[in-house]
């Protein structure tokens, strides 16, 4: 009897630690715009800051993330200034991003990125109307001419 009550009681502690756990959690939603325009920013970042945690914005600039009431919220997007906003008692959460600095010309590289002036090699550009039908082995062959 004594070891089913010991039992029973840490069951009962264990669900009370869970459900106080899974309350602490909310779920926070809302938009991502531009500031200058108020158009949506689809594809922006919304992390929790510290974790590996976040999602990202939908074809109407809208998200919804899962987060403790005090984690901050950081929003990001390519060629605007990061906004960081911290979870309070509500569930909405609306941000407007401000253009930030502009990114330089970049040239993609097959192990990683260089700036135009900095490339050392032969760069080719090969539109679509310039490669004729065919099979080729090699994608040099394209571009020999």
């Amino acid at each position: 009897m004594k070891r089913f009550l010991s039992d029973f009681t840490f069951s009962m502690l264990l669900m009370v630690g869970l459900t106080i756990s899974a309350a602490a959690q909310k779920t926070v939603s809302g938009t991502v715009t531009d500031a200058a325009n108020n158009e949506p920013l689809i594809g922006a970042n919304v992390l929790v800051k510290g974790t590996g945690e976040g999602t990202i914005t939908d074809i109407d600039g809208s998200y919804s993330l899962r987060v403790r009431e005090g984690s901050t919220l950081v929003f990001s997007y390519a060629g605007y200034t990061d906004q960081e906003v911290v979870v309070g008692a509500g569930n909405v959460i609306n941000v407007a991003l401000a253009a930030g600095k502009l990114l330089d010309e970049v040239v993609v590289v097959g192990y990683g990125t260089q700036r135009t002036k900095e490339v050392t090699s032969a760069v080719v550009s090969v539109g679509r109307g310039a490669v004729q039908p065919g099979s080729y082995l090699r994608p040099g062959t394209v571009a020999s001419g």
